[in-house]
């Protein structure tokens, strides 16, 4: 019995064991006994201190967590649900265009749940959340004791090869049988292939993601005042992309993650 314990013992030991991503050491508690680096929150990833090249400027990056990987439909529906969102609330979370009869959902995998709020097919649940504004994301990372990053890191981490790319050609295609069920074969059909007219490379089709930096604004800031109409996205391809969208806007395109400053 003794030496049952003791293997049950071990391996609750190990279980907890976590390597350091920034000096290598195996650590036991929630700090590095080298480093002194906390242990990484679940699902993100460590990024280091790192110096980039934003607008032709070199940039400092002080090190720092980031999700690793985007915000999913699994994630975000609950919260959205459990928030209490009436229907002009969910206009200003999803897309920026509520209305009475909901039809700003119709570009999105968002529909009525059984029993009240919305959901997604189950066969989006492990995509990107998509068409969610700025404001919608920020206060979803807010709960979760997070921020959007900003451009500078997101540029840091696409540096280190921790950004995965996603497609959103594809990710629309799980839902596309749910357009025509709302617009009818042709319309459903048509509308579809409308929002990819002039996608004619990967490159293209790849999503963008929302950064908490103002376009045009200090790459390292995440400050966005209320008068500023519009904000940083981000694409991690082999040479980085930068465009910018409303920060009351969301499209079917652009993604996000959250980032933690290391304490």
């Amino acid at each position: 019995m003794r030496l049952v314990l003791l293997v049950l013992a071990f391996i609750a030991v190990a279980a907890f064991a976590w390597q350091c991503p920034a000096c290598g050491e195996e650590n036991e508690g929630s700090f590095c006994v080298d480093c002194h680096l906390p242990q990484p929150p679940d699902g993100m990833v460590y990024v280091p201190a790192t110096t980039v090249e934003v607008d032709g400027v070199m940039v400092e990056v002080s090190p720092f967590f980031l999700d690793g990987q985007p915000v999913t439909y699994r994630d975000f529906v609950p919260w959205l649900n459990g928030s209490g969102f009436g229907v002009e609330e969910l206009g200003i979370i999803i897309t920026g265009g509520g209305d009475e009869t909901m039809q700003f959902l119709a570009f999105t995998p968002f529909i009525g749940a059984d029993g009240g709020g919305i959901t997604v097919p189950s066969q989006c649940l492990e995509n990107p959340a998509a068409s969610i504004t700025w404001s919608g994301a920020q206060s979803y990372l807010s709960e979760q004791g997070k921020r959007l990053p900003t451009l500078a890191e997101m540029e840091a981490a696409a540096s280190h090869g921790l950004i995965d790319t996603w497609d959103s050609y594809e990710a629309m295609q799980v839902f596309a049988e749910q357009m025509r069920s709302y617009m009818g074969d042709m319309l459903g059909i048509l509308n579809a292939q409308a929002m990819f007219a002039g996608y004619s490379s990967a490159n293209e089709r790849i999503m963008w993601e929302l950064t908490g930096t103002a376009f045009g604004g200090d790459p390292l800031s995440t400050a966005i005042s209320i008068d500023i109409e519009y904000i940083t996205l981000f694409k991690a391809l082999s040479v980085p992309l930068i465009s910018s969208t409303g920060r009351d806007m969301g499209y079917f395109n652009v993604i996000f993650r959250g980032a933690i400053e290391v304490p």
